[in-house]
């Protein structure tokens, strides 16, 4: 098991349908801005994280993955 190394936000309260809350890419980003070095994020909200994607596409995971990487994010 993976433990992130906080401090870590939980992105679910701050998803919506304006930037930069809108796009796993974006909210990561503005996480990564305000100092959070991990995100949790939603499993049921598919702009931030399509869960049937994911089980269908290792690419996809990957693609979630380098895009936290390139934020400097942990996820979860």
């Amino acid at each position: 098991m993976k433990t992130i190394k906080g401090p870590a936000i939980f992105l679910a309260q701050f998803a919506g349908d304006e930037a930069p809350f809108n796009s796993l890419d974006n909210i990561t980003k503005w996480a990564a801005g305000l100092g959070f070095k991990g995100v949790q994020i939603p499993s049921w909200d598919a702009r931030l994280f399509d869960l049937a994607k994911a089980a269908e596409s290792k690419s996809y995971c990957d693609d979630v993955a380098a895009t936290l990487d390139k934020h400097g994010l942990q996820g979860d």
